[in-house]
């Protein structure tokens, strides 16, 4: 194929998607953020966590032993990458309690979302060997600045997110994670075609490495979407980490944590 006629079929591609034609972005269907394991019954650990107060909330556990960063594709199939994913709680009691069941053995951090207040507590450990006297302010700067949308560049990473704000950075020195939350404020579409009123909010982790390409600081290895969905606020979430959420040990029996402060 020449150059000519490669172009040609780029061309053709971009016209026949719905997204361009509309003159807007295309949101992806969300459904398939959390672990839905075919054999669920074979994992007989339990989760439970009390909070200290009601309200609304949702509230994720996320393994810390397969996660992307630590099991590629490669190596793993469709059957396992669905367990590994984050799982979604059952949110009881006007809030106050989450059960999680089914979990594969493992140590879980939670992340906890409530729309209604607008915040987003974590106990996420995100980076493996981590560091904290290598998470500096100039390491961070530099993650802001290789994510970050920009205007002397088309596209880069994540851009149908229009507006990111970086909450937490852990780094071993060479490799970095960043909590960060995403926000989609321009025109998007419904996979209708129809226009969506709302602003669409994204929470992300994301792992990076030291890049290798002049003029790059940093490169993304790969990132675990916790949270997506369109809301009415254009606002970011209030974020704050609690220990409390981080590090909670399921085995084989159920497993129960709290009553936690959401600060």
């Amino acid at each position: 194929m020449t150059f000519a006629s490669f172009a040609c079929f780029v061309v053709a591609v971009c016209l026949g998607c719905p997204a361009a034609r509309a003159g807007g972005a295309q949101v992806p269907v969300g459904q398939y953020l959390y672990a839905k394991p075919a054999n669920a019954e074979q994992f007989t650990g339990s989760l439970t966590v009390t909070f200290a107060k009601p309200g609304a909330k949702m509230v994720i556990a996320y393994g810390r032993k397969y996660r992307k960063d630590r099991r590629s594709r490669e190596v793993t199939t469709e059957a396992d990458r669905e367990t590994f994913k984050p799982y979604q709680a059952t949110v009881l009691d006007d809030g106050r309690k989450a059960v999680v069941e089914h979990l594969p053995a493992d140590l879980y951090d939670l992340v906890v979302i409530q729309v209604k207040g607008m915040t987003v507590h974590e106990g996420l450990s995100m980076q493996l060997g981590a560091d904290p006297a290598q998470a500096t302010e100039a390491l961070f700067s530099e993650v802001r600045e290789t994510l970050s949308p920009r205007d002397d560049r088309i596209g880069g990473w994540d851009a149908f997110f229009d507006t990111k704000q970086f909450d937490r950075f852990e780094s071993d020195g060479t490799r970095g994670a960043v909590f960060l939350q995403q926000l989609r404020r321009g025109k998007s579409l419904a996979e209708s075609g129809a226009e969506i009123k709302g602003c669409i909010h994204s929470i992300d982790v994301c792992w990076m490495e030291r890049a290798k390409v002049e003029g790059v600081d940093w490169q993304v290895i790969t990132r675990q979407q916790l949270y997506r969905d369109e809301i009415e606020s254009r606002e970011f979430f209030r974020h704050k980490y609690v220990p409390e959420l981080s590090g909670l040990r399921v085995g084989v029996k159920a497993r129960a944590a709290g009553p936690i402060e959401l600060p």
